[in-house]
């Protein structure tokens, strides 16, 4: 019994994984096309418009905006077509929001809650078994 625990909790902790790495795929996938050549190159590599610029500023993701320059760089690239040396996309530097993609927190809520529900089932069988066991030798 104790074996099937420890090959269904593997089990999940490669599910996890793998749902993560599928999640960080996705996301990448679907970024600005302004914030992908920052975050790829670490710096833009083409012209930008200012729409594009504003676009990518407005909808960066929080763990591109906590952990790379894109922010600064785009600002930086905003601020030298507009002339501007206000915040030109009207937020603030701090970071909101999680560090992970939300699909990555529902899964890990699932198997969190798998997790548990798995080892409650496995602790009232093993009471079970040990009532049972009791009942039968005090019996005899």
């Amino acid at each position: 019994m104790r074996h099937r625990l420890l090959l269904l909790i593997a089990m999940l902790g490669t599910v996890a994984l793998l749902g993560a790495k599928v999640a960080a795929s996705a996301a990448d996938a679907s970024l600005n096309p302004v914030t992908a050549d920052c975050n790829t190159h670490g710096r833009l590599t083409r012209t930008y418009t200012l729409s594009e610029l504003q676009l990518a500023l407005s909808t960066l993701p929080a763990d591109i905006k906590e952990y790379t320059d894109c922010y600064d760089v785009i600002n930086r690239a905003l601020l030298a077509q507009t002339g501007s040396h206000s915040d030109a996309a009207g937020t603030g530097g701090g970071s909101g929001g999680s560090f992970l993609p939300t699909p990555v927190i529902v899964i890990l809520v699932v198997l969190v809650l798998g997790a548990a529900t798995f080892g409650a089932v496995a602790i009232r069988r093993h009471r079970d078994s040990d009532n049972d066991s009791d009942n039968d030798s005090g019996s005899d």
